[in-house]
């Protein structure tokens, strides 16, 4: 299905209905939103034919799945971008695509969910608003993207903070699986986010003749650069923070493991010495002196308590305990 709203200047106001009601070339300042995200691929097909898109860029455009990207040929610009598509970190269902096909006078629209369940907020249309210029709507749609990943991350602050709290006083093998899931998202997000940066860094450069970078000023540049930028880099301090969890919490499981091998080792060596006294004078030979002495059995529990008491001060006194 096809969703289509065209604006006509001469009524003042937005058109809504199918592609039936499409004439082209458009004139003056008419202005044409179409809505691909429920149409069928060979819909989708029929539109780009519409409107001559180069093969190239339609196949990107048509693609499920595509990494970001940022390319324009013939008076189109073709804008990919990833959304954080859930409510939380806790369980990542994967990235919305936001695809965007953009003219002057044109925006084709699609938005891919990883399922129905997802959740990403970006603007609807809204033919009761004053119409602006494309480039308008397309950088909303670029802060609704780092949007749907900045409340995520300033909210999960808060929760790093609780988590590091308990993983000093309570951690165990459950606060550390929830952990290894973090870090697994945000390594995913890292890589959606660092793509998105690269893009928009692409365009600040001096040489770039890119037709994006001549719709928009040099701030706007720079302002969508700066957003993923720091996106990007919010969502690597977190993901070494919990590096650091993973770290601290080994090297403390390790330490406590070690405290209890000395422990063990400390034992064995006392009891190693008075299993060989035992086991000499456990032998069934005849001619043993030792055996027929009226306090030798005394005499003997006597050196083993002296020589386990012995050892015991030698650790003591070499503070192994």
């Amino acid at each position: 299905m096809i969703l289509l709203h065209l604006y006509q200047p001469e009524l003042a106001g937005w058109q809504t209905g199918d592609l039936s009601m499409l004439k082209l070339p458009l004139h003056g300042d008419q202005k044409l939103w179409i809505d691909l995200t429920h149409a069928s691929y060979h819909e989708q097909q029929q539109v780009l034919t519409l409107f001559k898109i180069h093969p190239v860029i339609a196949d990107d455009y048509l693609r499920e799945r595509h990494p970001p990207k940022l390319e324009s040929f013939d008076g189109y610009t073709l804008l990919l971008l990833r959304a954080f598509a859930g409510k939380d970190f806790h369980n990542y269902q994967g990235h919305a695509q936001l695809s965007l096909l953009f003219s002057r006078q044109v925006l084709l629209y699609k938005r891919q969910l990883p399922d129905e369940e997802a959740h990403c907020m970006l603007p609807d249309f809204d033919v009761h608003k004053p119409v602006s210029p494309i480039k308008e709507w397309v950088k909303q749609y670029i802060h609704a993207v780092s949007a749907s990943y900045l409340e995520k991350l300033i909210g999960f602050e808060d929760e790093l903070g609780d988590l590091e709290d308990r993983m000093l006083t309570q951690g165990d093998d459950h606060k550390m699986s929830q952990i290894m899931r973090y870090r697994s998202v945000f390594r995913k997000l890292d890589r959606n986010l660092a793509y998105q940066k690269e893009m928009f860094a692409d365009m600040l450069t001096t040489e770039s003749d890119h037709a994006f970078t001549s719709q928009f000023q040099s701030v706007e540049l720079r302002d969508f650069y700066e957003k993923f930028e720091r996106l990007h880099s919010m969502t690597q301090m977190y993901y070494d923070q919990l590096g650091d969890l993973v770290s601290g919490y080994m090297s403390t499981s390790s330490h406590q493991i070690n405290e209890r091998m000395k422990l063990l080792t400390m034992v064995s060596s006392v009891f190693i010495p008075l299993t060989f006294i035992v086991g000499v004078y456990g032998m069934n030979f005849d001619n043993m002196p030792e055996l027929h002495w009226s306090d030798g059995y005394f005499y003997t529990l006597a050196g083993m308590a002296i020589l386990a008491l012995g050892m015991m001060l030698g650790f003591k006194w070499k503070r192994w305990w």
